[in-house]
């Protein structure tokens, strides 16, 4: 058999097993204060800015686009130099063959006098 459970719609109020006394919610706030100890603010309500203040956002970004500046600089500068050394040292021991040397002059549309001038160092 099976239990029949008996609901009673009769009751137009819900159970309420607790309840909260009169006016408790009415001066909560005012309670809550008064058991607070009594102290003074640490903090000042005033706040006086000074040209320093409103000068230090700026130069702080100056500095940072400056620093980030020579960091790039320097970063270039140090594979420039690399590039510069590298390429020196390919340059004097680089040998081309006579018949690219050929190759080259025939192309180049260079007559004698251009090439001599350009093999021979200014001033000598």
């Amino acid at each position: 058999m099976k239990k029949e459970i008996i609901y009673n719609f009769d009751e137009r109020e819900p159970r309420r097993p607790f309840t909260v006394p009169e006016g408790y919610f009415e001066n909560l706030t005012q309670n809550i204060m008064d058991a607070l100890p009594q102290q003074e603010s640490i903090y000042s309500t005033t706040i006086t800015v000074t040209p320093w203040m409103r000068i230090r956002p700026y130069l702080y970004a100056a500095a940072a686009f400056v620093g980030i500046f020579f960091c790039i600089k320097a970063a270039v500068g140090i594979s420039t130099r690399n590039n510069a050394s590298e390429m020196a040292q390919t340059e004097e021991t680089t040998i081309y063959s006579d018949e690219y040397i050929d190759s080259f002059l025939e192309t180049a549309m260079m007559n004698d006098y251009t090439l001599y001038y350009t093999l021979v160092e200014p001033g000598n």
